[in-house]
């Protein structure tokens, strides 16, 4: 298998699509594909690091088209495309020539229609996004990417005081802005940290290897600057505190749970910096230049309280496991396999927002016990419950590269189940209703073999009645009221009796 990696770093773009793509190119090439790269990387140490991972770098394509062109030539399985720009319809070109997409987003930035589309942003799976035709979603902070490097200092993870020996009682601070730093929110960082006035040392690291102006520092403080470089989550695993941006670094320090304070230095870093800092893993500094004497005193906390530093250490971890990049690669094995035709997979919390566009669709609510509309809090609420009970089998089914349904299974009693279908709207006409009950039922009956099924619908769904009826379940009307629905068929399929 072979994937192209998709990516930019500029001076507006900073290093995080970057390494981030690394993290997903070093798990794939641990999982045996071959990697390839293409992008615009104007970054010394973004191309050292592409180059580390990719058997090859090629220029950024002009266009969709371009691309395609290129992941046919190279024989690409899946492209991973990660940038905020607009690339055109890269999902349709690259099905031209049978390649999947595999897209990053953040929130509402880069998104795509895509075959899999990636937002490792905390939380992204609480939140509802447009139902656009993507295939599979995979979105929170299960999918996180974290380098190589990050697993393994995390696997060893020592104290910072057990790494400094003799200088155990100096407070290690490290200063990190991202890969180029375009604010100069380095240099207001360091004065942050001066104007704190706690004793330690900082370790800057300066874009471009230029060390920020801070004059003569008061007693008990000292700072040296080292130059970004692949080997920065050594320097972070060491620290006691790093002062860093919202950006993708925050879940390298995640991983390997080191205390840090915050700061949101561009807007598309507010939701990592909203979540980070709700969830008890960051102390927040605020955003780029709101508020520097509350930053100031903010950090100063932080700086004087251990506990707190352990606390904040402790709840990051807990949320980042550095296991993300393997899973997105995982994604893409289970993709290539299913190979266009029907499957049936268990439902995730990544699934929340097409299952709720699905339910709200008025067709599919016209035809449901309840035809009320869902309001997505109760919707996600429900949905944490339901994949946590024994009780209750919930599969997607995709097929011809669409997110095509779901079939749910409730247990009612020891042996009976009451099953329910829901197609989704681009899925309907095609034919497809029949094996994606099918498939439903044989994954279904690997756990299940005794179980008898009940299929009820309304009288006036004749569409779900012979769906049912042709799948081998029997029975007819239950009863008949005088109410405008008319009546429900109770229908019944018992398991296949054993040789």
């Amino acid at each position: 298998m072979r994937v192209l990696l998709r990516c930019d770093s500029t001076k507006s773009q900073g290093l995080g699509h970057v390494v981030r793509c690394v993290s997903v190119g070093e798990a794939a090439h641990e999982a045996g594909w071959d990697v390839l790269a293409a992008g615009d990387v104007e970054s010394p140490l973004g191309r050292r690091l592409l180059e580390g991972v990719a058997g090859e770098l090629f220029p950024r394509p002009a266009d969709a088209s371009a691309l395609a062109r290129l992941a046919q030539q190279e024989g690409a399985d899946v492209v991973h495309l990660d940038t905020y720009d607009d690339e055109g319809d890269v999902r349709g070109q690259l099905a031209e020539v049978g390649v999947l997409l595999s897209s990053m987003e953040d929130g509402s930035f880069g998104r795509r229609p895509a075959d899999l589309a990636v937002d490792p942003s905390a939380g992204a799976e609480l939140e509802c996004r447009p139902d656009d035709g993507t295939l599979r979603l995979a979105r929170g902070a299960d999918f996180i990417p974290v380098r190589a490097l990050v697993g393994e200092l995390r696997a060893g993870a020592r104290r910072p005081s057990e790494s400094r020996g003799s200088d155990a009682n100096v407070l290690e601070v490290v200063t990190v802005m991202g890969g180029t730093d375009a604010r100069n929110a380095t240099a207001a960082a360091v004065r942050m940290w001066a104007e704190a006035g706690v004793a330690s040392h900082c370790t800057v690291v300066a874009p471009f290897g230029q060390a920020p102006e801070t004059g003569e520092l008061p007693q008990g403080l000292s700072l040296d600057s080292v130059e970004q470089s692949s080997d920065l989550p050594r320097l972070f695993a060491a620290a006691d505190l790093v002062i860093s941006g919202a950006g993708t670094t925050i879940w390298e320090l995640a991983a390997l749970g080191t205390p840090m304070a915050i700061i949101q230095l561009v807007e598309n870093q507010s939701q990592n910096y909203g979540f980070a800092v709700e969830r008890g893993m960051a102390a927040g500094l605020g955003a780029f230049g709101d508020d520097p004497e509350g930053s100031v005193q903010t950090l100063r906390g932080v700086l004087t309280d251990s506990s707190l530093r352990a606390r904040l250490a402790g709840a990051a971890r807990s949320i980042v496991d550095g296991a993300g990049a393997s899973r997105i690669v995982r994604l893409w094995e289970e993709l290539s396999v299913s190979g266009g035709g029907v499957s049936v997979r268990p439902a995730t919390l990544s699934d929340a927002a097409q299952l709720f566009h699905w339910r709200n669709d008025p067709s599919v609510r016209a035809a449901s016990r309840s035809t009320g509309e869902l309001q997505w809090d109760g919707h996600v609420a429900w949905l944490e419950r339901a994949l946590q009970r024994p009780d209750v089998v919930l599969l997607l089914a995709e097929a011809e590269g669409l997110a095509a349904g779901t079939v749910r299974f409730d247990a009612h009693g020891d042996r009976d189940w009451e099953v329910s279908i829901t197609l989704a709207p681009p899925a309907r006409g095609r034919g497809i209703a029949r094996t994606i009950l099918n498939k439903a039922e044989e994954r279904f009956r690997r756990d299940h073999p005794e179980a008898t099924l009940h299929a009820v619908m309304r009288t006036s769904n004749e569409p779900s009645y012979r769906l049912f009826v042709g799948a081998g379940y029997e029975g007819g009307v239950a009863r008949r009221e005088t109410s405008d629905d008319g009546g429900w068929y109770r229908l019944v399929k018992a398991a296949a009796r054993r040789p």
